[in-house]
């Protein structure tokens, strides 16, 4: 066997690199395992052990000649960002097909953090188009469907606001189901829509974790039911976060104002 590009460590912490960032974008869990063991047994690796949940990476790497290295490593934050997951995808690709040295992985690995997304107020537009999409498709007219846009578009406001100030998720979504349900609830007493349900519908749509409920599906069929469960317990619990803040105005508002 030639000289290979990395040593054990670096192979080592550019494959951990990579899961940890598939995770962050809100890869499956088998996805995640795949991709860091093809990488190491592509870099000369006898063999390759990944274990991957949510919220951590445990990887250990056998190579010839060589004792056994782990590590591990903590996912502290979550999301959803399809366009570098793709990214990261096509780098755990090249990086297989094609060894790279060290720090012309490291580089690569910065090309996809540096990369530009899309702009807050593209994602603004985007949540307001969202909200107003699912509430005509729902069943509202088109004043539900205008006014549930001006609700997905300040409730990305207030999500972006939680989000510099590293809110906790399950209070974040509390909030925007409140504010969801108030604005629907404040714009039928105003008399500019007689639906509001279907502005609250089409709004929280939203806030739905859709991604999470699917990928937890898929870890459970795929066989890691830690992961599985784990996803599918986060997933109901943002669910409840969103009825329980919706409940508190429809509970209060509704009667006050006798809607």
């Amino acid at each position: 066997m030639g000289q290979l590009p990395m040593t054990t460590p670096q192979l080592l912490e550019v494959a951990v690199q990579v899961g940890r960032r598939l995770l962050e974008c809100g890869a499956e869990t088998y996805r995640v395992e795949e991709s860091m063991h093809r990488i190491c047994m592509a870099y000369g690796a006898r063999d390759a052990h990944v274990y991957a949940v949510p919220t951590s990476i445990i990887a250990t790497v056998e190579r010839p000649e060589e004792a056994p290295l782990t590590r591990t490593c903590r996912i502290r934050k979550r999301g959803v960002n399809l366009d570098r997951l793709d990214r990261l995808n096509a780098l755990s690709r090249r990086l297989c097909a094609q060894m790279q040295a060290y720090d012309a992985a490291q580089e690569l690995l910065r090309e996809i953090d540096d990369a530009p997304g899309y702009g807050k107020w593209t994602l603004r537009l985007a949540f307001g188009a969202i909200a107003a999409f699912f509430t005509l498709l729902f069943g509202g007219g088109a004043a539900c469907a205008v006014v549930a846009f001006a609700v997905g578009l300040c409730l990305k406001l207030v999500v972006d606001a939680f989000e510099r100030m590293e809110v906790n998720s399950m209070f974040a979504n509390l909030v925007g189901g409140a504010l969801i349900a108030a604005a629907a609830l404040t714009a039928a007493r105003l008399g500019l829509v007689e639906r509001y349900d279907r502005v609250i519908i089409g709004s929280i749509m939203t806030l739905v974790p859709g991604l999470a409920i699917t990928n937890s599906m898929r870890d459970l069929i795929a066989g890691d039911f830690l992961a599985g469960i784990t996803k599918f317990s986060e997933a109901l619990l943002i669910g409840a976060s969103i009825a329980a803040g919706a409940s508190i105005p429809l509970s209060l508002l509704r009667y006050l104002w006798r809607i």
